[in-house]
Parts: structure tokens; C-alpha cells; sequence
């Protein structure tokens, strides 16, 4: 008899397959075209039936109901069998518009004397005939990522995101598991809980890790790390304020968490309220005047506030601190560049390069500072190794045009 986890060893590759289906239709759907919309569509639909199926199965609910536990699906999901019922309407419809067009063609072919003596409503079959008819009563919006179908509409947006969150969730399945076990011993484990949220987060499923981080606060409404993870998450969400307000939170409870005052810097001035995250990291320098990654944050707001000597400043004391801080030595280089002083700013990127030689954007910054130092050919060259690193670096693709043009009007010049 086969145990269940050698049953998930079969069932995970399965829905890893479906995901992948359904997520590569979805991304077919905007054709304009009938007969591609409706396979398309029928393929995305049919990935997420089997992948209902999976999580649902009736033969084994035990089972599945485990299965949904681990990966944090709950009974009022997309993918569960009562939504995608109501999703089956739309596809029979699409699908009866088509078995109707086929036998209208394959009608209008009799009349002309061809002889056809089953009719066989198969896509293969479709694909001569349909274009030629009327416009089919279904359409669908790629904006709001809405089905219609004889005037009904569809929302599958969410169905789509439900796919996408358990193909991201897959890959930690043994660690979704453990934790899994262990809140099935004690649904009140907050170490159990805690360390679901953080790979759900880490599988971007920002909502989901958000509801467990709650549950864990509702245990231990006094611990900093939680409160601080609860801002990251909402920041990754766009929900800035009450990522500031968990922020605070956290230095309320542990002033000398530095990370929670930087991060609450980098929010403050998201929201464009730059004086504020000036104070912010003023305050933790105060503390500690030590801390490489408050002074490369304080330089960041004052460029922000166009105060470029004293970010210049921000950004030296940082890497006396650190001198390989690669941030702080990308900014230094991008406002040296910022104010015309291209020797300092291709000091600061060759600094840079020696700590991350492989980095593409370093090389195509590299290569715009060496072309207004009106070094071309090692500009371009500059360039180059950027599209070697990453093909299609469109960063390094602009400046490599700006360059090549740079070089095209000096030969005329020169000419």
C-alpha cells in the first residue's frame, strides 16, 4: 500500500506540470482571435480542473484535505470545485458556440456537394472553418482579466493568482510540511507559524504570510522580529503607512533593532516624506554613529533633497565604515556622475566592479561615465560585457545606442 508521502511524490510533479500549463494558456489568452481564445482558454481551464481535482479529490480526503493544509489553500479558493463550476459554464458556452459554427460550415459544405458523412466537432477541424464566420459571442479583456461569454462575465484574475501562488509554493513543500506537522500537534505553535509566514512570504504569497503573521501576534503581541516582518511584508504589499506605524512598533520594543529604523527610512521616503526619513536616520546614527547602512541611507534622502555635497559625505562615511559596501559605492558613482565628476565616478564603479564583476548594471553605468569621459570604444566595450552578462539588458542597450550615435557624429565631424 503506498504511504502518503509517497503519494505527494507522485502527486507534486503533477501539479507543478498543471501549473505550468495553465499559467503559460493564461498568458495566451489576449489573442483577438477566436479559435485561439477559445483553446487557449480550454487549456487554462482544463489545467485548473485537474489541479482542483488534485487538491480535492473525493477518493482520498484525508489525503488532499492534508495537502490543501500544507499549502495554505482554504475551502473558498479559486481552484476550489464550487468556483470552477460556475467558470465551466463559461466554457461550455465558448464551446457551444463553436459546436455550432462547425455545423453551420459543415452544413454550407454539404450544399456544395462535398460529401461528409460524420461531422466531428474537433478543433483541427475548426481551425478551416471559423474564421470565416460571424464573430464568436465571447470575448475577453485583458485588462481586468475578464471572460465574456453570451453577455456573462467572468472574472478569472483570481484563479490565475491562486495558480501562480501554489506553482510558487511547490518548491517548499518539505518545509511547508514540517511546519504543517507541527501545528497539527499545536495550532497555537507560533514557531510553527512564524516560520510558515516567512516561506510563504518568501514564495511571494504576501497576503497569505501577512494572515499567519497576525495569528503569531495575536500569541506574542511583544515580539520585535515578528512586528519587524510584519513591515516588511506590507511594504512588499504597497501598504506603506502601516508598514511605518509596524516600524515603529519594532523600535518601541527594541531600539537597537538598526534595521528597523533604515527600513522605516526607505518607507518614509517612498511616501515622499523625506524630512521625516532624514530624522529617522539621524536618530539611529545618533545611536550608533557605526552603522554603515544608516549613513549610506541618510545620503540617499539628503540626493533626494538635492543636498548633494553633505550625501556625498553620507556616502564617504559609509565606506570608511565599509569600504565594499556595493550600495553605497553604486550611489557614490551614480551622484558623482549626477554632478559632472566622471574621474570620481568611474573610481567608485571600478571599486564596485571589483566586489561584483558580474554585475550588469554596474558595467552599463560604467559604460555611460566612461562615454562622457569620451572614451567610446571603452564605453562601448563597457557596454558589451553588460549585454554578455544579462542579453537584452535594456539599460545597457540604451546606452550603448546613445553611444554608438556619440561615435557616429564624431566620424562625421571628423569627415
Amino acid at each position: 500500500m503506498r504511504g502518503p508521502d509517497s503519494e505527494y511524490n507522485i502527486l507534486l510533479p503533477e501539479l507543478r506540470e498543471h501549473c505550468n500549463v495553465a499559467l503559460r494558456s493564461f498568458g495566451n489568452l489576449n489573442s483577438s482571435e477566436d479559435r485561439k481564445l477559445y483553446i487557449s482558454f480550454k487549456e487554462f481551464f482544463t489545467a485548473c480542473s485537474r489541479i482542483s481535482n488534485i487538491l480535492w479529490n473525493k477518493n482520498n480526503k484525508k489525503h488532499r484535505k492534508y495537502l490543501r493544509f500544507v499549502f495554505f489553500i482554504d475551502n473558498n479558493s479559486p481552484l476550489s470545485p464550487g468556483f470552477l463550476s460556475r467558470l465551466e459554464t463559461a466554457f461550455r458556452r465558448m464551446e457551444k458556440t463553436f459546436e455550432d459554427k462547425g455545423m453551420k460550415s459543415a452544413l454550407q459544405d454539404k450544399g456544395k456537394g462535398n460529401k461528409l458523412e460524420d461531422v466531428k466537432i474537433e478543433k483541427d477541424i475548426l481551425g478551416d472553418n471559423i474564421s470565416q464566420q460571424e464573430p464568436a459571442a465571447f470575448s475577453y479583456d485583458s485588462g481586468t482579466k475578464a471572460l465574456t461569454a453570451d453577455g456573462n462575465k467572468y472574472e478569472i484574475l483570481s484563479l490565475f493568482m491562486a495558480v501562480r501562488d501554489l506553482c510558487a509554493s511547490l518548491p517548499f513543500f518539505n518545509e511547508l510540511q514540517a511546519c504543517t506537522e507541527m501545528l497539527e500537534k499545536d495550532p497555537q505553535n507560533a514557531t510553527a507559524l512564524f516560520q510558515k509566514a516567512i516561506l510563504l512570504y518568501n514564495a511571494t504569497r504576501f497576503e497569505n504570510a501577512l494572515q499567519l503573521i497576525d495569528r503569531v501576534l495575536e500569541i506574542v503581541p511583544g515580539d520585535f522580529r515578528v512586528w519587524y516582518n510584519r513591515g516588511v511584508i506590507l511594504s512588499e504589499m504597497g501598504r506603506l503607512e502601516e508598514a511605518t506605524d509596524a516600524y515603529n512598533r519594532v523600535i518601541e520594543l527594541e531600539p537597537a533593532f538598526e534595521i528597523a529604523w533604515d527600513n522605516k527610512g526607505v518607507v518614509l521616503s517612498r511616501l515622499g516624506r523625506l524630512e521625516e526619513a532624514l530624522e529617522t536616520y539621524e536618530k539611529v546614527l545618533r545611536r550608533n554613529p557605526e552603522y554603515g547602512e544608516g549613513w549610506a541611507g541618510k545620503g540617499s534622502v539628503l540626493s533626494a533633497l538635492d543636498r548633494k555635497e553633505e550625501a556625498l559625505e553620507a556616502y564617504g562615511t559609509a565606506l570608511k565604515i565599509r569600504p565594499d559596501y556595493l550600495e553605497a559605492l553604486k550611489s557614490i558613482g551614480s551622484l558623482f556622475s549626477m554632478m559632472g565628476r566622471f574621474e570620481e565616478a568611474l573610481a567608485a564603479y571600478d571599486t564596485a566592479l571589483q566586489s561584483a564583476p558580474e554585475d550588469p548594471g554596474l558595467w552599463a553605468g560604467r559604460g555611460l561615465i566612461l562615454s562622457e569621459l569620451n572614451k567610446q570604444e571603452e564605453a562601448l566595450q563597457s557596454c558589451n560585457r553588460a549585454l554578455e552578462l544579462k542579453p537584452g539588458f535594456v539599460p545597457a542597450f540604451e546606452i550603448k545606442v546613445e553611444i554608438l550615435s556619440r561615435i557616429s557624429r564624431q566620424k562625421a565631424r571628423d569627415s
